[in-house]
């Protein structure tokens, strides 16, 4: 839950007295995803400025 901490999605008090844990969950699901997602993208524009 650090990360979503980090990363200002959420806030120490919001994890503790707003989300459940399983919505926390979805919310690290989702950052993560997205995170992928920007490295897979910026991957493929430093593949396609290589040709």
């Amino acid at each position: 839950m650090y990360l979503l901490i980090k990363a200002r999605i959420a806030s120490k008090l919001e994890l503790e007295t707003v989300y459940t844990l399983d919505e926390a969950l979805k919310l690290y699901a989702l950052y993560t995803m997205d995170v992928d997602i920007e490295r897979a993208q910026a991957e493929e524009l430093k593949t396609q400025q290589q040709k």
